[in-house]
C-alpha cells in the first residue's frame, strides 16, 4: 500500500543533527520525507504546467538530442503547485531547519529530462542568480522518480561558505557550461567536471518521497540521465526572516525576472515584496482545517 509519513512525523525528520549538517555542509538529504499523496499533488502539477503553453518552457541544450526543459515559478500556474508550497509539510521542515517561524516563498523550478541521455545540469550555486543576501534560506529537490546517485544532484558540501562564483550562462551552455552569465564583478566557475577527483561531491540514491534540501549557495549540478531512465523534478525555494534585497551585475537581469522590484527596496531592505508571498504563518486566505501552523 502506497504511503508515507504523516505531516507531523515529516517536519519531525529535521532533527537537531540535520540541523547541524546542514549549517556546516549546506546540504541534506531526507529519506522518506513526504507521503504519496504529496508526490501525487506534484505529478498533476506538473501535467497542468506541461500542458499549459502560456506556461515557458526554458529549453537547455536547445535542439540536440540531450534537450531538456526548464519552466520557472510554478506556484502561479498550477493550483497544485501553490497547494503543495502552502499545505505539505515541505515549508515547516525548512522553517525549522533554517530556524525562522517566518517563511516566505521565493520561486520554484521543474527540470524535466524525460527523453533519455539528457545532458548534465551545469554545476554552479543558485545566488549569483538572485537578487538577495542572508543565511535563511533553503531549496527543497523533490523528484517524482527512481534514479541513481549518478543521475542526481550532485553537491560540494561547504561550498556555500567559500567563493561566490558567477553563474553559467545557459545560452551557451552547450559550448561552454563555466562561460559567466554576467562577465562582471564574480569569479568565473571553476571546471568541475574536468578535474572531479579534486572536489569532495557528494549525491544519493533518490525514491520518490526523499527530499534534498540544499543552501543556494553550494555549488551544485545535475547529473545527465541514462538511455532508459527520466528524472522529473522540482525544487521549491523557501526563505526566513534575515534574507535582503541585493544588487547583482547589471549585465543581466536576475532570475526569475522581477520588474519594479528594485524600484520598491534598496539594497538592505528585507526582502518583503508581493513577488514573495508568506507561507508560514499560514494567511488567512490560505488556511485549511488541518494546516499544520507554527
Amino acid at each position: 500500500m502506497r504511503g508515507g509519513p504523516s505531516v507531523q512525523e515529516s517536519i519531525d525528520l529535521i532533527t537537531s543533527e540535520v540541523v547541524d549538517t546542514y549549517a556546516a555542509d549546506g546540504v541534506v538529504c531526507i529519506k522518506n520525507a513526504l507521503h504519496a499523496e504529496w508526490l501525487d499533488l506534484l505529478g498533476m502539477g506538473l501535467a497542468r504546467v506541461m500542458a499549459d503553453p502560456s506556461q515557458a518552457k526554458h529549453l537547455f541544450y536547445d535542439g540536440q538530442p540531450n534537450e531538456f526543459i526548464e519552466t520557472l515559478r510554478n506556484f502561479d500556474a498550477a493550483f497544485e503547485i501553490r497547494r503543495l508550497v502552502f499545505d505539505s509539510p515541505i515549508a515547516d521542515m525548512i522553517s525549522k531547519l533554517i530556524d525562522s517561524d517566518d517563511i516566505w516563498y521565493y520561486s520554484d523550478e521543474f527540470f524535466v529530462k524525460d527523453g533519455a541521455n539528457c545532458g548534465r545540469t551545469p554545476w554552479h550555486q543558485d545566488m549569483p542568480y538572485w537578487p538577495l543576501e542572508g543565511n535563511k534560506i533553503a531549496s527543497a529537490w523533490i523528484c517524482l522518480d527512481s534514479i541513481p546517485k549518478d543521475e542526481c544532484l550532485e553537491y560540494i558540501p561547504g561550498s556555500h561558505k567559500g567563493v561566490r562564483y558567477d553563474g553559467f550562462n545557459p545560452r551557451i551552455v552547450a559550448e561552454d557550461p563555466t562561460a559567466p552569465h554576467y562577465g562582471k564583478d564574480l569569479p568565473p566557475l571553476p571546471d568541475i567536471e574536468a578535474d572531479r577527483d579534486a572536489w569532495n561531491i557528494a549525491s544519493w540514491d533518490i525514491e520518490p518521497g526523499d527530499v534534498i534540501f540544499a543552501h543556494p549557495g553550494v555549488l551544485h549540478g545535475g547529473g545527465q540521465t541514462g538511455p532508459n531512465s527520466r528524472r522529473r523534478a522540482i525544487t521549491i525555494r523557501l526563505y526566513g526572516d534575515d534574507i535582503t534585497y541585493a544588487l547583482r551585475p547589471d549585465t543581466k537581469p536576475t532570475a526569475p525576472y522581477t520588474p519594479g522590484l528594485g524600484l520598491r527596496l534598496e539594497p538592505g531592505d528585507l526582502l518583503r515584496h508581493p513577488w514573495y508571498p508568506q507561507i508560514r504563518p499560514v494567511p488567512t486566505s490560505e488556511r485549511i482545517g488541518t494546516s499544520t501552523e507554527r
